[in-house]
């Protein structure tokens, strides 16, 4: 396993390849995943542990899987990590869409961090004043922020880069 909640399987001999994919995709292991199942990760929330106040991985399969169907043309790498609380064990901070969970209106919901990353040109995901999302406004408010972006970046400009350049109400 990875970091990143990853499984890195080694040293499978060639002839053996597309019947370990097909194994894995039986097992809802895709091997060629979306480019939002790519890089989710989620902590283990409120249904295993007492710090979280979210549900994170139901909520995490939900949102990854509808952008799926909503976006199936969507072509930039973008990683989004939900947290059930502040201590991020999910780190939401460094992610491209990072998810903190808290209480929105009464309501379950996340505060919201964007452009987060590591690597050559790393920085903490810009949080924007009182943007929060509820659980059930998850979905439409990253599919209005990735086409926000797919409309408004530069050829080539990752979303983190986007991030840290766009005007606010472009990312609310």
């Amino acid at each position: 396993t990875t970091i990143e909640q990853k499984l890195l399987i080694t040293d499978v001999p060639e002839r053996n390849i597309e019947a370990l994919v097909a194994e894995l995709d039986a097992l809802d292991l895709p091997a060629h995943p979306s480019p939002f199942r790519r890089a989710t990760m989620a902590c283990t929330g409120i249904e295993f542990c007492k710090l979280a106040i979210v549900e994170t991985k139901q909520r995490a399969r939900d949102l990854y899987t509808e952008l799926g169907r909503r976006l199936p043309d969507f072509d930039a790498p973008i990683s989004i990590n939900v947290n059930g609380c502040p201590n991020s064990c999910a780190r939401f901070q460094l992610a491209d869409i990072g998810l903190k969970g808290s209480i929105v209106d009464g309501e379950e919901g996340f505060q919201v961090h964007l452009g987060g990353s590591l690597g050559a040109d790393p920085a903490f995901g810009r949080k924007i004043r009182g943007l929060k999302v509820t659980s059930d406004g998850l979905t439409a408010y990253v599919e209005r922020l990735l086409r926000s972006y797919q409309a408004n970046r530069a050829d080539g400009e990752q979303f983190a880069a986007w991030v840290r350049r766009a005007d606010e109400s472009l990312l609310t």
